[in-house]
């Protein structure tokens, strides 16, 4: 928790500059006690339940996609620039983040005038409307 807080606070003090805030996670990064996978992990299951459940239904749907990229839609979904995703998970370049971004596509098999991220917040209206309509059966029947 203390991990995400650090995070959280990087991000409010970076002003939205996505070089400051890049700098400053890579500052926690390397911190000793920063630990690189428990950061991104963590910052994978808030994706999760603050988008739905999003990533379990990417991983039961798409079983195609790797555990980091199911990760990354994740992390696009939060609206984390590039840069900082390429950071948490350890990337030396931005241009590795666009590099999956197109396999992800391929994977998914988006036509090109869909972007990833439509694709994705549609997903995502629909499991709430799934979870919305399963509460209601929910409620009524009890």
């Amino acid at each position: 928790m203390e991990l995400l807080t650090d995070i959280a606070n990087a991000s409010a003090r970076s002003g939205g500059s996505e070089y400051l805030l890049a700098k400053r996670l890579d500052h926690i990064l390397s911190e000793p006690r920063g630990e690189g996978h428990a950061i991104r992990d963590a910052y994978i299951q808030l994706a999760d339940l603050y988008e739905a459940g999003l990533l379990t239904y990417l991983k039961r749907a798409h079983p195609e996609l790797s555990p980091t990229e199911i990760g990354l839609c994740g992390l696009i979904m939060l609206d984390i620039e590039p840069a900082c995703i390429s950071k948490v998970f350890g990337y030396d370049h931005v241009q590795t983040f666009y590099n999956k971004r197109k396999d992800i596509r391929k994977k998914l098999l988006l036509e090109h005038d869909i972007p990833l991220e439509k694709y994705l917040e549609e997903l995502i209206e629909k499991l709430r409307i799934e979870d919305e309509r399963r509460i209601h059966d929910l409620i009524v029947r009890y």
